[in-house]
């Protein structure tokens, strides 16, 4: 106990000896607005704008350009930090700051902060002097330029003093690789503000006291001074880890900080190892009175960082949250309605309620309630208002419900909104004069005509000739009508002619009343009011004989009657928007395209999507008069009103916990030390295992006790009472004899060996030649040296032993590139993306949860997925559907439908095709004009010319000769348009002797092609080998090519099946010009075998067209390759191996060509070097040794292959053997 004793007045001499400790202004370095010092403005906190730096100064890992310079005591990088109560390291938030002495300063009233980048010669020599003085393993390193920052008398806020201030000095030195600084501390007089968050009293000290140290701003890395954030921070000016009392140095590029030393002082830490928890151990380098300070980790604090900080003292949890206080840190237990990692943040009632259909939740009296769009009721507006109750469609019309509106289909002939109009009543008749309108029903009504006046509209005849029926003209008892002109004859049945006086032939073919002449059946006299071959044409009106301009031609005893068109009501082209107008009884009538209606087909049809009924993302689609929603994810009923619930909206993740949803689950991601399904379970105080040496811990709720083994006192049992009796040693070296112990005088004790940091000692006495042994902690190993330690005379014990941490990560645990971090006793392995388990072993299947919509298929790969989307669907995820139709493909009036990406035109009548772009009826466009008359025949059309008139179209007038028509028979040609080619062709295997090509015909664009041609040619060849596939192959390969030689393959695309049907043929894809790969080197074989090299040989391939080769040589955890341009090498020897290994050598064959170079298959050798050099060369017959694998496939865990690095020796070949 006297050597504790001793040890605890040796420091508390030191400090005494240090209390004149402090760096005099004069030692600062140069500073001021006389040496061009730029200064930040007076007030309380504050800082400087964002300063440019010349040279960037690493920091953390990092470079950075630009720094600010805050008031309170920091120099931050990557934002400005104003804020004036410090905050314990490490924080996060990008608060990347070097932090002298952080606390809350007001300078209005007393004090400067000064700054510049300087560059004079003799400031960069001094700074360079120092690095290399306080770390010599550096010296090569010199300071280009120096920011330096000095803080001048300055004073608290709230009650700043004049006599109370600080003065402080910060020197940031690089050369733009390393980067160092020094804290230079002249004056420390207080160490807190006397804000409410700081808690300082009139003397600026208590409460929250300043912080001193580095901190990265991603809340893991930091640095803490000794003493920071508690009252001994104000002896800084006093310690010191470089010898000077008052001024600290570090180097801080790195990702880790480090402490600058000294080497010429005997090692307190390392003798004594005081740091408890973690703590960093900073030597003091005073040479005679050597001490040292502790840097303590966050959550402890005091000389030797034995005292656990309380952090629920400062009540950081809100709203009357529950703390609970852990080793190092702690937690909040929040009340309902309150989250975040203090419960600062108040739940809305609104974040647990789900308003859809677009709904706006609103919050009343502190309940959420939901306000509805118009159309919806419901606490959660998911109900929809049915505006088809009230039945408001009449006469028969379908009402359609809408969100919020409705729609009525109507039956012919009504319109109107409700189809509330009749479009067929006599009011909106073009009556004719002399009829009257008498309206029977919807879509019928019956004109009764005046006297002379005849049809459905009376729109024929006019004032009768009186008298003109009185001489009986009519015959065979027809029916005698006077008209204007004269009479009419209405004949009975077996009768035609103008007088009815003409029999009609038995088998006649002629029609409306025309007769046979001369007892043909098929050549008609047409009656009045009708013309055509068969009469089959009806004319419009009356004409006498001298009107008409027809002409009789005898030809093979027929006469053909030609005669000249009466005006139609279908002239006019009364229906509208593509209906086809159709004769009847002197009127017409409108057949409607698809999507019009109305006498004249004027009225569009409502387009029941057009309001956009889907709501929520929704796709609207119309069939069968109806429309149907297709939905998103997330949402259902017959608008998309009906939202699924979002599980993660009500915020189900206590504690901070991260919610994750996915098919209509959720799942919470706990932070650390929390679990349950809702994360609500705390992390219990024992969870971070304080409790040391083997104790007990006991979870109290608010708290924790540790329940200490024999032997073990202290809060966490971290000091050693009695530590326990060993055997006696018998026989030991480095005692002397029994009676040598008797001899030695009882009052030399040596007294308690010390401890040794993750050790327990046994000891059987505390007498001269005693022997203290160790034993390390499970993940520690003891050094040899120093064990046992021996007391000696006078009273001292030799130097103990130390107990290394053993490196698990030595032995590379982790698999597929996964990074390992060693921990006490185990490790633990940082996977990459896509592997999991232990050690990295097992491969994660990303597509265990479905990601691939709409019938995609999943494929897995290392660390991803890839979806491979069906035809319509395109998308990371095959979420987005192809709209096909939005380029307008279809043409005259034709209707596009999309689906799955493709897209079908329905064609209006009278058009077909692909893209409607084919007549069906040749004659619907009216080729021959009013000039002549269309006949359609085998999908064309023929003009028959009027008189005077002729050409193909009837374009042409004539000149008639002898009352002769010169028109010949139409002369047809049939044929067929050019298949479109193939997509997507390409290359998809190559060998030695063997091309695969494949490609893709489309469904739809491809539906007329019957048959593919798939040719290829080898350069120099004059015919291609050519072979016709059946339109449902897509891939060929061909075979029995030549090695290393130049081939060209395209493709083409056939139309019909024989002569008959007009075949034709696509115009060819762009040809791929393709080399084969070379013959790969034969009979490879291992001619010499030693520890550290092996020699290879091989046979050339035959062809002589190889320019070189690559060598490879794999083993389980590298590849390295080698590539020699010697295309008549024959054998290699690789050098610099290791014995005892088992290796795997490749070698390939390169021939180059106009598109780069081609590689052969590889040729494989599985050797292993002997056991170490001098042993007997083994050498390798073309048989093969029974361990030589060749031309094996590699393991699939081999690497992919990466090449030598660049300062690798050469390995040189060999000449091939003789």
């Amino acid at each position: 106990m006297r050597a504790v004793a001793g040890w605890a007045v040796l420091v508390a001499l030191g400090e005494w000896l240090w209390a004149g400790g402090e760096v005099p202004l004069a030692d600062f370095y140069p500073f001021g607005p006389a040496q061009g010092d730029a200064a930040t403005r007076k007030q309380d906190d504050g800082g400087s704008e964002l300063r440019p730096l010349a040279i960037p100064f690493p920091f953390f890992g990092a470079g950075h350009t630009g720094l600010y310079v805050n008031n309170n005591g920091i120099i931050s990088f990557l934002k400005e930090v104003s804020q004036f109560t410090p905050v314990a390291f490490p924080i996060s938030k990008d608060r990347r700051v070097v932090a002298a002495f952080w606390a809350d300063v007001d300078n209005r009233r007393a004090g400067d902060v000064y700054y510049r980048e300087s560059t004079e010669q003799p400031i960069l020599e001094r700074a360079s002097r120092d690095i290399v003085q306080y770390f010599p393993e550096f010296p090569e390193s010199g300071a280009q330029k120096l920011p330096l920052f000095f803080w001048l008398f300055l004073t608290f806020s709230f009650f700043p003093s004049l006599l109370q201030v600080n003065t402080f000095q910060i020197v940031l030195i690089t050369d733009g690789k390393l980067s160092f600084t020094i804290f230079n501390y002249e004056s420390i007089t207080w160490t807190t503000g006397m804000h409410a968050s700081s808690g300082g009293d009139f003397a600026g000290l208590g409460g929250i006291a300043a912080q001193a140290g580095f901190n990265a701003g991603d809340g893991k890395r930091y640095f803490n001074i000794p003493g920071s954030r508690t009252d001994d921070i104000a002896d800084v000016e006093m310690t010191t880890n470089v010898g000077i009392p008052g001024r600290w140095v570090f180097r801080i590029d790195d990702a880790q900080v480090q402490v600058g030393g000294c080497s010429n002082t005997t090692s307190v830490c390392l003798t004594l190892r005081p740091c408890l928890n973690a703590g960093k151990c900073i030597e003091d380098c005073i040479t005679g009175n050597p001490s040292y300070t502790c840097s303590c980790l966050a959550g402890f604090t005091g000389k030797r960082c034995h005292i656990d900080v309380d952090e629920c003292l400062s009540q950081p949890c809100l709203n009357g949250a529950t703390c609970l206080n852990g080793a190092g840190n702690f937690s909040c237990r929040c009340p309902p309605g309150f989250s975040g990692a203090t419960c600062e943040t108040e739940l809305s009632p609104c974040e647990s309620r789900v308003c859809q259909n677009g709904g706006v939740c609103q919050v009343a009296n502190g309940t959420a309630a939901c306000s509805c769009q118009p159309g919806y009721l419901g606490t959660d507006c998911q109900t929809e208002v049915n505006e088809c109750e009230s039945s408001p469609c009449l006469n028969g019309g379908r009402c359609v419900d809408l969100p919020n509106n409705y729609s009525c289909v109507c039956l012919e002939p009504f319109v109107g909104q409700r189809c509330e109009t009749d479009s067929s009543s006599c009011e909106d008749r073009s009556c004719r004069t002399r009829q009257t309108c008498n309206y029977i029903r919807p879509g019928r009504y019956i004109c009764t005509c005046s006297p002379g006046y005849y049809g459905n509209n009376c729109q024929y005849g006019g004032p009768r000739v009186p008298g003109a029926c009185l001489s009986q003209p009519c015959q065979n008892a027809g029916s005698c009508l006077e008209t204007e002109q004269g009479y009419v004859c209405e004949c009975q049945e077996g009768y035609t002619g103008q007088d009815c006086g003409d029999k009609l032939w038995e088998g006649c073919e002629c029609r409306n009343g025309g007769s046979c002449l001369e007892g043909n059946v098929t050549v008609c006299q047409c009656p009045p009011g009708f013309f055509g071959l068969l009469c089959e044409f009806e004319r419009t009106g009356m004409v006498g004989l001298d009107d008409l301009k027809g002409f009789f031609h005898p030809s093979d005893s027929m006469i053909l009657c030609l005669t000249a068109a009466m005006p139609s009501p279908c002239d006019s082209d009364p229906c509208l928007n593509g209906g086809s107008c159709e004769v009847h009884d002197d009127s017409y009538t409108c057949e409607c395209p698809r999507g019009f209606l109305g006498k004249h087909c004027e009225k569009a049809k409502p387009r029941l999507c057009s309001t956009g009924p889907c709501r929520n993302g929704g796709t609207c689609r119309e069939a069968d008069g109806e429309y149907h929603c297709s939905c998103p994810y997330r949402f259902t009923g017959k608008h998309c009103e009906i939202g699924k619930p979002d599980p993660c909206a009500s915020g189900p993740c206590q504690n901070g916990g991260t919610c994750f949803h996915y098919i209509g689950k959720y799942k919470c991601d706990c932070p650390q030390g929390y679990a349950g399904r809702h994360c609500e379970i705390a992390p219990s105080p024992c969870s971070q295992s304080p409790c040391q040496n083997g104790a007990t811990c006991q979870d109290l709720g608010a708290g924790y006790v540790c329940t200490c083994p024999m032997g073990f006192v202290g809060k966490h049992c971290q000091a050693g009472e009695v530590l326990g009796m060993l055997r006696p040693v018998v026989g030991s070296g480095h005692l002397p004899a029994p009676t040598s112990l008797a001899n030695l005088s009882p009052e030399v004790d040596c007294g308690v060996p010390s401890e040794v940091k993750h050790a327990q000692a046994s000891f059987n006495s505390t007498k001269v030649g005693s022997l203290a042994e160790y034993r390390c902690e499970p993940g520690y190993t003891l050094s040899l040296h120093n064990h046992p330690r021996v007391c000696r005379s006078p009273g001292v014990w030799s130097d103990p032993p130390e107990c290394d941490e053993i490196d698990e990560c030595q032995s590379q645990p982790c698999l597929h590139g996964g990074r390992c971090k060693d921990r006490v006793a185990e490790f633990l392995c940082l996977c990459e993306p896509g592997y999991t388990g232990p050690q990295c072993e097992s491969d994660v299947d990303e597509c265990q949860s479905e990601p691939c919509k709409n019938g995609g298929t999943c494929q897995d790969l290392p660390g991803a997925f890839t979806c491979h989307c069906p035809e319509g669907f395109v998308g990371t995820q095959c979420e987005t559907e192809v709209n096909a139709c939005e380029s307008n493909p279809c043409r005259n009036g034709g209707e596009c439908e999309s689906y799955r990406g493709s897209y079908l035109c329905v064609c209006p009548e009278g058009f077909f095709g692909y893209h409607c772009e084919t007549a069906s009826d040749p004659c619907f466009s009216s080729p021959c004009g009013s000039r002549g008359y269309c006949l359609a025949s085998n999908g064309t059309h023929s003009c028959t010319c009027k008189v005077s008139y002729t050409g193909k179209s009837c374009e042409k007038v004539k000149r008639n000769v002898n009352n002769k028509n010169d028109i010949s028979r139409p002369v047809m040609l049939t044929t067929r348009t050019r298949p479109r080619p193939v997509e997507g062709f390409e290359i998809t295997n190559v060998t030695a002797s063997a091309i695969t090509v494949q490609w893709a015909l489309h469904r739809l664009k491809h539906s007329t092609v019957s048959r593919v041609r798939v040719s290829i040619r080898q350069l120099g060849d004059l015919a291609d080998r050519t072979v016709e596939l059946n339109s449902s192959v897509a891939k060929y390969t061909f075979l029995d090519l030549q090695p290393g030689e130049r081939y060209i393959v395209h493709v083409t695309t056939l139309s019909g099946l024989g002569t008959e049907d007009h075949p034709s043929e696509s115009l060819a894809t762009a040809p791929f010009h393709v080399w084969t790969r070379p013959l790969p080197p034969q009979n490879l074989t291992a001619s010499r075998v030693a520890a550290t090299s092996v020699s290879v040989a091989w046979e050339q391939p035959p062809g002589g067209a190889v320019e070189g080769y690559i060598i490879n040589v794999t083993t389980a955890q590298s590849v390295k390759s080698r590539y020699v341009p010697n295309g008549k090498l024959a054998s290699y020897t690789v050098r610099e191996l290791l014995p005892a290994q088992r290796y795997r050598l490749s070698v390939t064959a390169v021939q180059n060509t106009e598109q780069g170079q081609v590689h052969s298959e590889p040729g494989h050798l599985y050797v292993t070097t002997l056991q170490r050099d001098g042993a007997p060369e083994r050498r390798w017959g073309q048989a093969g040794h029974p361990r030589i694998l060749r031309n094996r496939l590699p393991p699939a865990f081999l690497p992919e292959l990466r090449l030598l690095a660049d300062h690798d020796p050469a390995e040189e070949p060999s000449p091939a053997p003789r």
